[in-house]
């Protein structure tokens, strides 16, 4: 609104000033004093930039169409344009000498007219262009509202897929320990387990978390297979200490987590150490999992690649663009997983 006032004032000062300097010069080349028609003016114009005004703050909070919009204003200009027209004449005829007396009646009314037209024709130009622009705007706030919604809901959909087979294998290994009478392990084992889920449910939003908090959680995951498969699998962390204070999203490790188990020791028979190494670069925060040992080789064929990665690999997508990248391998050497992101999208949420 304070624009609208902006361009508004400006408007009618600058039509004022034109009217100034023209009747400074024209009147006294027909010796008269050229005051009486500075004030009439004067008045007259602020009397539009009253009534324009207020009709322009009330027209452009309304959200109309365009046409629509002008009909409107046509109702309330075409009335108040008689009224100026016959105000004026009635102002020059009584307070200042009439330079037009040779001129008949008629001519004089069609002269006062269009001076009363043009300036109130001129501000209704202006303000169409003004209301084409806050509609054009507006429509394009919508737009990026919508597409923030439907990103938001898409993220949702890619985040919480937490995997029946995780909440299944556990509740079989929790059986175990209690058939085996094993009553501390099955305590641990639920213990982790609410904090694992805790972290899960209470991240209902994409808002960004402590890097802590979502190590937390991957230990909280990873404690739970190390008591599935017992002696089969050892964790190396490799982190940094201490910890950079970065930000990054809920979950982003766990699809990681998932394979790196599926793709490695599920499918394997003898006992084997899963790599959690986090580095920090210049620019980048790099976190690795995968089978110790493993490397990036020829990378995986985005066909064989599980869902729960495509989905992550989009996910990225959608939180960081091209600031972040995912390389992925399954071979011969095992699986291996490295997330990339640059840490100046690790401060700030990601918009």
């Amino acid at each position: 609104m304070a624009r609208f006032w902006y361009w508004h004032l400006l408007y009618w000062l600058s039509y004022l000033l034109v009217k100034f300097t023209h009747l400074s010069v024209l009147v006294p080349l027909q010796d008269e004093s050229s005051w009486p028609y500075i004030w009439i003016y004067s008045l007259v114009t602020l009397l539009n930039i009253l009534l324009t005004g207020i009709l322009g703050q009330h027209e452009l909070a309304q959200q109309r169409p365009l046409l629509v919009q002008l009909k409107r204003l046509l109702l309330v200009l075409l009335p108040w344009w008689l009224l100026m027209v016959l105000l004026r004449q009635y102002l020059i005829t009584t307070y200042a000498s009439d330079m037009l007396q040779d001129v008949s009646s008629n001519l004089k009314y069609f002269l006062a007219f269009n001076l009363v037209l043009l300036p109130l024709a001129g501000w209704l130009a202006v303000f169409m262009l003004l209301k084409t622009n806050q509609l054009h705007f507006a429509g394009l706030v919508k737009q990026q509202q919508l597409a923030k919604q439907a990103r938001q809901a898409r993220l949702k959909v890619l985040r919480y897929q937490l995997n029946p087979h995780f909440m299944f294998n556990t509740l079989n290994a929790l059986n175990a320990l209690i058939v085996q009478r094993n009553g501390h392990d099955a305590e641990q084992l639920i213990q982790h387990l609410c904090v694992y889920l805790r972290h899960s449910l209470k991240n209902q939003q994409d808002e960004f978390i402590p890097l802590q908090q979502e190590l937390d959680a991957l230990t909280a995951y990873m404690t739970i297979q190390q008591v599935r498969f017992g002696q089969r699998l050892q964790i190396s962390w490799q982190l940094p200490q201490p910890l950079p204070e970065l930000l990054i999203p809920p979950l982003l490790l766990q699809p990681l987590a998932e394979n790196a188990i599926q793709y490695s020791v599920a499918e394997t028979a003898g006992a084997l150490c899963l790599l959690v190494r986090l580095e920090q670069s210049a620019t980048h925060l790099h976190i690795t999992l995968a089978q110790q040992g493993a490397e990036h080789n020829a990378g995986w064929a985005d066909a064989q690649r599980p869902v729960n990665l495509t989905n992550l690999t989009e996910r990225l997508q959608l939180l960081f663009g091209q600031t972040a990248s995912l390389t992925l391998s399954y071979n011969a050497t095992g699986f291996y997983s490295q997330l990339n992101i640059a840490t100046e999208a690790l401060h700030e949420p990601a918009a």
